[in-house]
């Protein structure tokens, strides 16, 4: 007597949940917190940068007349700073039949979820960009306009197009690194740091730092001290000793550095999934921009019968209002 098993059954439906699991939910907190400037009113972007002259000791003799030689123009350090605007673009497209025949576990629209899901690519795309070290680029038909980002700003070069002037680049003392950032960065250098970026504005202040994971893990390590005894020394060699700054009745076990004070600023750490590995930048948020040529947006394409299509676009820049207030941690590793 024929038996029928399972294995050999036929016409079984196959069994696929419908939902669609997405655990990716990484932060865009530059674009986010960056202020939204004008409008710009060309693709080469252009304001001023100004700088007082050196403080002097000198007097003047009682009685003196003013020469021609005595005026001084104290506009003379004032200089143009320039960036691109560049063309974010996600284009979607969807077939005839994947609309009006395909039926797709946990998604009622095809197009739809796309274009959701370019809104989101698009944001991170600027995300990137702006924390980048690309230099800018001119569009010459051949290849797109770049706009500079802040890799390329706070830096000791100032990158090269659109050149930042010497007198307005970031000083080296406002950039602090080295090769492991786990290991290297201390208290003394974050420190130094904000010392060197006072040493420019004067101005004790909040700060904004928009770090790579690295970067924040090396941060919330100032929380211990790890000490050993070597047995090269002829001692019993000792376990690794941790020294944390807690309480010690404490019941949660907290390791975790969000904002970091000194002497002269105090900086809150904003881990960013797309800054530049090892990489980390310290911002006055009121001395950035991103102009928008074009909010991001959602256009309809024409379907000539390959299937609906939509454009996702923006059109955007960052502005660098002055270099000299910035700071950069640079690791290699």
């Amino acid at each position: 007597m024929a038996q029928l098993y399972e294995r050999s059954q036929i016409g079984k439906r196959e069994d696929l949940a419908d939902y669609i699991s997405l655990v990716d939910a990484k932060d865009t907190p530059f674009v986010s917190m960056a202020p939204k400037g004008s409008k710009p009113g060309n693709t080469y972007m252009q304001w001023q940068a100004d700088n007082f002259p050196a403080a002097v000791t000198t007097g003047t003799v009682d009685g003196t007349d003013v020469t021609s030689g005595d005026y001084q123009n104290l506009n003379s350090g004032r200089a143009v700073l320039a960036n691109y605007v560049q063309v974010f673009r996600r284009p979607v497209r969807v077939s005839p039949l994947s609309v009006d025949v395909s039926v797709v576990a946990g998604l009622r629209d095809e197009l739809a979820g796309m274009v959701a899901k370019g809104i989101v690519a698009l944001k991170r795309d600027m995300e990137s960009t702006f924390l980048s070290a690309n230099d800018g680029q001119a569009d010459n038909g051949t290849v797109p306009y770049l706009t500079k980002g802040m890799g390329s700003w706070v830096s000791t070069s100032g990158g090269s197009v659109p050149a930042v002037p010497a007198a307005f680049r970031t000083p080296s003392g406002s950039i602090k690194g080295g090769s492991a950032a786990t290991s290297t960065l201390d208290e003394s250098m974050a420190q130094d740091m904000l010392t060197s970026i006072w040493g420019q504005t004067g101005t004790y202040r909040d700060y904004d730092g928009v770090v790579s994971s690295q970067v924040k893990r090396a941060f919330t390590n100032l929380l211990f001290t790890t000490g050993t005894t070597a047995a090269a020394t002829g001692a019993i060699a000792a376990s690794t000793i941790r020294t944390f700054s807690r309480e010690a009745g404490a019941d949660a076990y907290i390791s975790s550095v969000d904002v970091f004070e000194g002497d002269f600023g105090r900086i809150r750490l904003h881990p960013d999934a797309f800054a530049p590995n090892y990489k980390g930048y310290v911002i006055p948020m009121d001395l950035v921009e991103i102009r928008y040529s074009s909010l991001p947006e959602v256009r309809d394409l024409p379907d000539y019968g390959g299937g609906p299509a939509r454009l996702i676009e923006a059109v955007a820049g960052l502005v660098v209002k002055n270099p000299l207030a910035f700071g950069k941690f640079d690791f290699t590793s």
